[in-house]
């Protein structure tokens, strides 16, 4: 929505910077969002960080509040959340390609920055993934005397430089889990998809 006049166009910034969704028939909502903006700490929307249409932010409830959707890959309605396609489009998925898109899918998912032509993760296409990945390193044999005192028994290590693998009998041991990852705490990745309407009594 939009005004007419520089006043409207003030008006509508002040309204949805308090996270109210503009509606023409109700009179009071310049009043409630100033009242919120006041109770937020001039935040808006009750302090809720990551107001505007797009904007996705960790929840520390399964749940996330009103006016965000759960980033699940979901297929939404283009009508519905008119706001929310205007900012994204079929980034994340054409949907139907017709009434519906889709939302990002970031369950399960770590969050990495847009390189943007810096190079530390060249070639990316902005909404891209990526499948998990070694750094590309070295390991050699080193030569070591078996329980009964026989050489050729190879056993695994790390280094910096290519060392001859021709050892027979090398060994090594399989272990760990099925992926590689760094210690973390699942959290709700939620997508902000509308301004929820204040009502009037409060």
């Amino acid at each position: 929505m939009q005004g007419s006049t520089p006043v409207e166009c003030e008006v509508l910034n002040v309204i949805q910077g308090a996270g109210i969704w503009p509606d023409c028939d109700d009179k009071t909502q310049l009043l409630q969002a100033i009242e919120s903006l006041i109770a937020g700490g001039g935040s808006g929307g009750g302090g809720i960080t990551g107001s505007e249409i797009g904007a996705v932010s960790a929840f520390a409830m399964p749940t996330p509040p009103e006016g965000w959707l759960v980033c699940d890959g979901s297929a939404v309605s283009r009508a519905e959340y008119a706001d929310l396609f205007t900012t994204v489009g079929t980034l994340w998925g054409h949907g139907d390609e017709v009434s519906t898109f889709n939302l990002p899918d970031l369950r399960g998912e770590f969050v990495r920055g847009f390189d943007d032509g810096r190079g530390v993760d060249d070639g990316r296409a902005f909404a891209s993934s990526q499948a998990d990945e070694f750094k590309a390193h070295f390991h050699g044999f080193i030569e070591q005397l078996g329980a009964s005192g026989e050489t050729g028994h190879g056993y695994i290590v790390s280094g910096d430089g290519s060392v001859d693998q021709s050892l027979e009998l090398s060994q090594t041991d399989a272990s760990g889990g099925s992926e590689t990852r760094p210690r973390n705490i699942a959290m709700t990745y939620a997508i902000k998809a509308f301004y929820p309407t204040v009502s009037s009594g409060q």
